[in-house]
């Protein structure tokens, strides 16, 4: 099997700086509606039993609505027909709830299940293996706690703010910019790369925060 990467773009249920809910586009259609039998589910009296579906279609991805009863909207705009999707748009199957597309451009490549990256953290060695080959030297504390901290839950988005509220304590937290996070990341990254080159096992989700994608 080859071991070509594929890309997925998602969708991101964002209220305020918290995450609620992602879903991976992976798949040729992903349904959206209120009935378990979707890939979406939206359990609101807004949303029809099956509502929209997302279509990929070679680089681009189409949204469709199904003949809902309310309607589909992107931007603020009821769609009648299906309607390419950009980086950042706004999908709304009911008023209270605003699903966010994440183009696979503003996320790193997702592997195929044929690849196998094997990332272990040791809490209380402080150790890190990456497909059995040990990382040396040991990663600072702050990068430690930041691979433990997206660790926790793998494929879900952590936001900067949390990310802070990890890493550094209460009485250095307000003077930590954007620029120091990216920084931290950065060099975890180019740590990692010199064991396995082959696999990127944290994602920027552009404006929202980071996750780990351990294979």
């Amino acid at each position: 099997m080859s071991e070509q990467m594929s890309e997925a773009a998602l969708l991101l249920w964002r209220e305020d700086e918290e995450i609620k809910g992602q879903w991976v586009l992976s798949k040729p259609i992903t349904s959206i509606g209120r009935w378990e039998d979707n890939d979406v589910v939206i359990k609101d009296r807004w949303v029809s039993r099956h509502h929209a579906e997302v279509r990929r279609e070679q680089d681009r991805h189409l949204i469709q609505d199904l003949g809902s009863k309310n309607g589909t909207l992107v931007n603020g705009q009821r769609i009648a027909a299906p309607t390419a999707l950009a980086d950042g748009d706004e999908i709304q199957v009911t008023p209270l709830i605003t699903l966010t597309f994440v183009d696979y451009g503003s996320t790193a490549p997702l592997p195929l299940e044929s690849q196998a990256p094997e990332l272990e953290l040791d809490p209380d060695t402080r150790q890190v293996t990456v497909r059995g080959q040990l990382l040396s030297p040991a990663l600072s504390p702050a990068q430690f706690t930041f691979l433990s901290l997206l660790a926790e839950e793998s494929g879900r988005v952590y936001s900067r703010e949390e990310v802070i509220a990890a890493v550094w304590p209460e009485d250095e937290a307000e003077g930590i910019s954007d620029e120091a996070i990216d920084a931290l990341v950065r060099r975890i990254r180019l740590r990692l790369r010199k064991v396995d080159e082959a696999h990127e096992y944290i994602t920027t989700v552009r404006g929202y925060g980071f996750k780990m994608d351990p294979g």
